[in-house]
């Protein structure tokens, strides 16, 4: 066991400096050796999960041979307790994240249909099930699962951040700056506030509306510094408004959190953009990040 767990964290230390070391070409490569390593951890997984069970079995047995029938009850309750259902469902939701994270949203989704009929009300299942079916871009199906978390929590942030998103997705402009003002608003949480200033940027963006995107990107960065996007999005805005050197700045700071994302590469396209712009001199200097 032992062995195989110092295997397993020189996998992902090798992992980690390949990604460190990150060219474009290598891409497909490291994501398929994320997957299939993922995948094997997930199988050894189950394995583990199935030898508990199975020790869960033997410990009965011996508790049913030991004279005292006190300690034998306090032993098998012990063993039962490390292998609740409550257990496996939290692995089953845990896995779920992981696959999203990984963009492997069919497979998430297999999971959570798992997690969902254990418990059909569990709402972190219900919102990560909304999560894979948003990025997928299935938003009404994804809305189902939604409403059905506002029904059990009326408040959670993390439905009403979605919701407000998917709102936004399909220009019901209204209805999703009123549920993310709501998420905006609450202390709850963090990271749902953070993303729904980002998504009200990304609204008055597109509205046209530029201080009041700038204004809401820059909240979104006081809670996540290092949101890439945000600052990707704060470039365009300046651009729009024609503070090229401003915009330079917020390029910059994107490709710096990370030159070879998606996010990254299109700060780099704009960078280039803005270039021509700087060699003639027609960027004022006097615009540098005063505000």
């Amino acid at each position: 066991m032992k062995e195989t767990l110092n295997n397993l964290e020189n996998l992902i230390a090798e992992l980690k400096r390949k990604v460190k070391q990150f060219k474009p070409q290598e891409a497909q490569a490291i994501r398929e050796e994320i997957k299939n390593l993922y995948m094997n951890v997930a199988n050894s997984l189950k394995v583990l999960n199935q030898t508990k069970e199975e020790l869960r079995i033997i410990a009965h047995n011996f508790s049913c041979r030991k004279s005292s029938q006190t300690e034998a009850g306090k032993f098998y309750s012990f063993i039962k307790s490390q292998t609740s259902a409550d257990l496996d469902l939290a692995t089953l939701v845990d896995r779920a994240w992981n696959l999203i994270v990984m963009e492997d949203y069919d497979e998430a989704i297999k999971v959570l249909k798992r997690v969902l009929s254990i418990d059909r009300k569990n709402v972190k299942g219900l919102g990560l099930m909304s999560l894979a079916l948003m990025n997928k871009e299935l938003y009404d199906n994804a809305m189902l699962y939604l409403q059905q978390v506002l029904l059990i929590d009326s408040d959670n942030p993390f439905a009403l951040n979605n919701l407000g998103y998917i709102c936004y997705k399909k220009g019901v402009w209204g209805e999703a700056i009123e549920h993310l003002t709501k998420v905006v608003n609450q202390t709850r949480d963090r990271t749902a506030a953070l993303y729904a200033n980002y998504y009200l940027g990304l609204l008055y963006y597109d509205r046209s509306m530029i201080l009041d995107a700038i204004k809401f990107f820059k909240e979104a960065l006081k809670l996540g510094p290092n949101l890439q996007e945000a600052y990707y999005y704060l470039g365009l805005s300046e651009m729009k408004k024609y503070k090229f050197t401003k915009a330079v700045g917020y390029f910059e700071k994107c490709i710096k959190i990370d030159c070879n994302s998606r996010y990254g590469r299109l700060g780099k396209e704009k960078l280039d953009e803005i270039q021509p712009i700087k060699e003639t001199n027609k960027i004022n200097p006097t615009n540098d990040f005063k505000k």
